[in-house]
C-alpha cells in the first residue's frame, strides 16, 4: 500500500523474494529514484503496523537499494546485483544509494 501511494501510475512495484520488493520507475533518473526511496523509507518509519496480542502495533524500518539503467548497469543481472549491493550498504547504515 505504501509503495502504491508513493509511486506514479506508470511505475511498477512487485514482491521480489520473501521480504524484498522491486520498483521499476520508467523515465526516472538516479536522483529521482533516490528521492522516492527516501520518501518511502520515511513513510514506512511513521506507519504503525498491526501486530499481535503481545505487541498490538509494530513500527518498522526498511533498507533500500537503488540502481539505475544504464548508469549502474546495462544488463538485468548486473542491475539486480548493483541494487543488491546498494541494499546491503543501506543495511550497514551507509545510506540509500
Amino acid at each position: 500500500r505504501i509503495l502504491k501511494e508513493n509511486m506514479r501510475a506508470i511505475d511498477i512495484a512487485a514482491r521480489y523474494g520473501g521480504e524484498e520488493f522491486v520498483a521499476i520507475l520508467p523515465e526516472t533518473n538516479k536522483k529521482g529514484a533516490l528521492t522516492l526511496a527516501e520518501r518511502i523509507r520515511k513513510r514506512v518509519e511513521k506507519e504503525s503496523f498491526e501486530g499481535n496480542k503481545q505487541q498490538p502495533t509494530v513500527n518498522k524500518t526498511v533498507s533500500l537499494g537503488v540502481a539505475t539503467y544504464p548508469i549502474d548497469a546495462t544488463t538485468q543481472p548486473k542491475l539486480i546485483e548493483k541494487a543488491d549491493q546498494a541494499l546491503y550498504r543501506a543495511k550497514r547504515g551507509e545510506g540509500i544509494g
